[in-house]
């Protein structure tokens, strides 16, 4: 472990709030992200459907149930399509540990050649998981308005603004939790199941944002001490259970 004197401390401290200014990004607590024009937003991660699989006839009734369910929710709504590699490492460790302590030779030899597979296939080609997220927006008391930021997605322009009370706070909550239930009711009417992300996913999911080459193998360690930048390999975590 290398020893770090107080000026070199300082500076990486300078670099890190540098970085932050960046960012649209002012808090995310209690399942929510909070902007810094003081803006809320809850992010609802959403299941999909193959319309490839489906007749003509079936893609053309989910396409009107899904415009004629648009249209019925009054407040604008985000969407997110996000690609994230797959990180197999841990399951293929735990298929190797399953093939030694495993006493029937055919069934042996059958893991060990479904891990020599994977491992071929992964040697060529990058395993992609697709996840859909719809972001439901409350500006408290902030004009909505298109942006050009970071986030532009999420449809602000940043403004400085006043700090919220803890009132004001909690009635944003109460407003924004009221149109996440008709979002996720609305998209059940299609047939997609949906859930709000807790705050853990929330960090997680932007850590993948901002971080996509190593958001597959690395994963955020202590969500408390997220300030101190702490990263840990997953194995890591997953000692420590």
């Amino acid at each position: 472990m290398f020893p770090f004197n107080k000026k070199s401390t300082h500076s990486n401290k300078q670099h890190f709030e540098s970085t932050q200014r960046f960012l649209e990004i002012d808090q995310i607590k209690d399942d929510t992200l909070i902007l810094k024009d003081g803006s809320l937003h809850v992010v609802i991660m959403v299941s999909s459907i193959n319309l490839a699989l489906r007749s003509e006839e079936e893609q053309n009734t989910v396409m009107d149930m899904y415009e004629s369910a648009l249209n019925s929710v009054s407040f604008p709504l985000q969407f997110l399509v996000q690609s994230r590699k797959v990180d197999l490492t841990s399951y293929l460790a735990t298929l190797k540990k399953e093939a030694t302590k495993q006493k029937n030779s055919l069934l042996k030899e059958q893991t060990e050649d479904y891990i020599d597979f994977l491992e071929d296939i992964l040697s060529s080609v990058n395993v992609m998981d697709k996840r859909f997220f719809v972001i439901v927006p409350y500006y408290p008391n902030v004009l909505e308005s298109s942006s050009k930021g970071l986030l532009s997605y999420l449809g602000l322009k940043k403004t400085s603004h006043p700090s919220a009370t803890n009132e004001s706070y909690e009635n944003g909550l109460k407003q924004l939790r009221q149109r996440a239930e008709v979002t996720m009711s609305t998209l059940a009417e299609v047939g997609l199941t949906s859930t709000p992300l807790p705050t853990e996913a929330l960090i997680e999911l932007f850590y993948a944002c901002y971080n996509p080459e190593t958001a597959g193998h690395e994963h955020i360690k202590h969500l408390d001490q997220l300030g101190a930048q702490y990263i840990s390999k997953r194995e890591d975590v997953e000692n420590n259970i």
